[in-house]
């Protein structure tokens, strides 16, 4: 009886330490990797090491380099034994295969088999062995695949991690591009994790006149305004600055509700010096629709400073700064617009 006591303590600090997580884990290194996860009370567990490959239905584990070896267990928090699934790869390029239940080792049978494909398929959808999956997925169905497989993902973070590997690895196309925006906007809550996937298509999706919807209808699921600045920003920082894009950013950009953020995209905007006269009046015309009279002020004067200004972009800053309510705001920007020489 001592000894089961401090056993059984040990067991349920160890699920305790686990299900404060709240998210699966992984670590991996260049031989061995490890993967813990807290499925409603059940402790999962997968170490490895070497590549082990996975079987195409997911269920199974199909080889693992000589010497190396896959262990697959569970067990619940109250258990000192559960299930164990260990698969070593031999010299011979066969594999071994043992199952034990409880304290014993017991044939792979029916039940067996299907407790390792049922926990395998959770840990799946979870994200666990997402890179090679993906990689398995795109050489079988191509981008349209993976998108799909995002879908059947069980929480925010692994659907993420779909995406921004199909981006990544997958030479998206258009048409599958524009897929990928509208897919994420619709099926990732989570404003972190949608951000990091619109960041992750930019780097490899051009927004032109026809991907720029689709684009601005996933910035549009963006609820914090944070996210949604950094997403724009980035689109800013990542991307020639056509008209496309700059009417992109500026009609996404109507969906922040913090002064600040929007101030800072617009200001972003405003800092390059590529942009096209129509995009120039644009940008103005956007600083017009923030509210606090200080940060419409930093806009315009940056947008004084940088910008070459044209007969209509100057029309439009003069009337842009008239309509700001604060007069030292005002003149601060009319000062702006004399000494770049707009008003000489």
């Amino acid at each position: 009886m001592k000894t089961v006591i401090p056993a059984l303590l040990i067991a349920l600090g160890v699920a305790s330490s686990v299900a404060a997580q709240n998210r699966s884990s992984e670590a991996t290194g260049s031989a061995r990797s490890r993967w813990t996860t807290n499925d409603d009370g059940r402790l999962i567990r997968v170490r490895s090491s070497g590549a082990f490959e996975l079987t195409d239905d997911d269920r199974d584990v199909k080889s693992v380099p000589s010497g190396g070896y896959f262990e697959l267990s569970s067990r619940n928090w109250l258990s000192l034994f559960g299930r164990r699934y260990i698969v070593r790869g031999n010299e011979d390029g066969t594999v071994t295969r043992t199952f034990s239940a409880g304290a014993s080792e017991r044939p792979i049978d029916a039940a067996a088999r299907a407790w390792i494909g049922d926990t395998l398929q959770d840990l799946i959808r979870q994200g666990f062995a997402a890179e090679a999956r993906v990689k398995r997925i795109l050489a079988q169905q191509g981008p349209a695949g993976v998108l799909d497989a995002a879908s059947d993902m069980s929480s925010d973070y692994a659907q993420a991690i779909y995406f921004r590997l199909a981006a990544e690895l997958g030479h998206l196309d258009p048409a599958t591009a524009a897929r990928a925006f509208r897919q994420a906007g619709e099926e990732i809550g989570s404003d972190f994790e949608l951000a990091r996937v619109l960041v992750a298509l930019i780097q490899v999706a051009p927004i032109d006149d026809a991907m720029a919807p689709a684009f601005i209808e996933a910035t549009r699921s963006i609820g914090s305004d944070f996210e949604h600045s950094t997403v724009l920003r980035a689109l800013i920082a990542n991307q020639p600055h056509t008209t496309a894009v700059v009417g992109a950013v500026l009609t996404s950009s109507t969906g922040i509700g913090s002064d600040f953020e929007k101030s800072r995209v617009l200001r972003e905007l405003a800092e390059r010096n590529d942009l096209e006269a129509s995009s120039v009046v644009g940008l103005i015309r956007a600083a017009g629709s923030i509210g606090s009279d200080f940060e419409q002020s930093r806009v315009l004067r940056q947008i004084a400073g940088t910008q070459t200004l044209d007969a209509t972009s100057r029309q439009a800053m003069i009337d842009t700064a008239g309509r700001i309510g604060s007069e030292f705001e005002r003149r601060r920007v009319l000062n702006a617009l004399v000494q770049g020489g707009a008003l000489r």
